[in-house]
């Protein structure tokens, strides 16, 4: 994705948010929707996740909010104005943003790649695939960045993927768990 994609989606995901906030509608949103770059009409899943700044250039920040769609429906561009929504507003792990917060805010968009099943869960590159844990019912995801940041293995970051799923850490390796993996292209403010 070019650089000029990626500012129009960080400056939707944000306008998208002050819309809510203020009522002023995104002008970037706006003009994109008119006549839409080829790149920005793609199906990609993604995820918007918005972070609280660090104190310091050195902090990373901490996590305020995170929604996405493994898979798409629709434009790409139209995807992330409605996720960066969902992110401020509609995480149930956090309150919605509010306007005082917006400065602190800091915007990552992570653009996927399709799904694809694997044998093993051995097969997992942490920190270049993002993968996608099913054990019937219960179903989580972790973004390629999250064992990462987290200074997790594949070991501790699947124990934690299982737990996200509303099982126990070990649950991972029974043999009904299925796994699939993706990549993410990942930009953020500056």
């Amino acid at each position: 994705m070019t650089i000029d994609s990626q500012r129009a989606l960080l400056r939707i995901a944000r306008e998208a948010i002050e819309e809510v906030l203020t009522g002023e509608h995104s002008a970037t949103f706006a003009r994109i929707a008119q006549d839409p770059p080829f790149e920005l009409m793609g199906e990609e899943g993604a995820f918007v996740t918005l972070k609280q700044r660090g104190l310091s250039p050195s902090v990373a920040g901490s996590l305020r909010g995170c929604i996405g769609n493994i898979i798409s429906t629709g434009p790409l561009y139209k995807l992330i104005k409605h996720l960066a929504c969902e992110s401020a507003f509609h995480d149930p792990r956090f309150p919605p943003v509010r306007i005082t917060e917006l400065s602190q805010l800091r915007l990552e968009i992570s653009i996927l790649t399709v799904p694809k099943p694997i044998s093993s869960p051995d097969k997992i590159v942490v920190g270049r695939d993002g993968v996608l844990l099913t054990k019937g019912i219960h179903r989580s995801v972790f973004l390629p960045q999250v064992a990462v940041e987290q200074e997790w293995d594949r070991e501790e970051m699947l124990n934690h993927l299982a737990m996200k799923a509303g099982l126990y850490p070990s649950a991972w390796q029974q043999e009904s768990c299925r796994f699939e993996v993706f990549q993410a292209e990942i930009f953020q403010e500056d």
